[in-house]
C-alpha cells in the first residue's frame, strides 16, 4: 500500500535523523502466518535487534494479533503487545516499553 510505503519511509528517516540503525524485511503478500511468525521470533532472539515493528495492516489472511503477541515485549515499539496496551489502558501504569 502506498500509505503503508510513505510512512516506513518516514519512520526510517526518523530514525537516521537521530542516528538509530533500521532496516527492513519486506515480505510478498503471500507469506504465510508461520514464515512471519518465524520472522518475529528470529528478531525477538537476536540481539543486535532493539525494536521490532510490524507495519499494519497485514495481508487478510494474517492473525494479526498474534503476530503482535509474539513480538517481544522488550522490543515492541509500538506497543501493540497485548500487555503494554493492557498497561497503558490501566491508570497509573506504564507499558512495558515506552515506544
Amino acid at each position: 500500500r502506498k500509505d503503508s510505503q510513505t510512512y516506513v519511509r518516514m519512520k526510517k528517516k526518523a530514525c537516521a535523523d537521530v542516528g538509530i540503525a533500521s532496516f527492513e524485511k519486506c515480505l510478498p503478500d503471500t507469506v504465510s502466518q508461520e514464515e512471519l511468525l518465524k520472522f518475529v521470533r528470529d528478531f525477538n532472539s537476536d540481539k543486535s535487534v532493539h525494536g521490532i515493528l510490524v507495519q499494519l495492516p497485514l495481508p487478510k489472511h494474517i492473525d494479526e494479533s498474534a503476530v503482535l503477541a509474539e513480538i517481544s515485549i522488550e522490543k515492541d515499539v509500538d506497543g501493540f503487545h497485548p500487555l503494554n496496551i493492557g498497561r497503558l489502558c490501566m491508570k497509573g501504569r506504564e507499558p512495558l516499553f515506552i515506544p
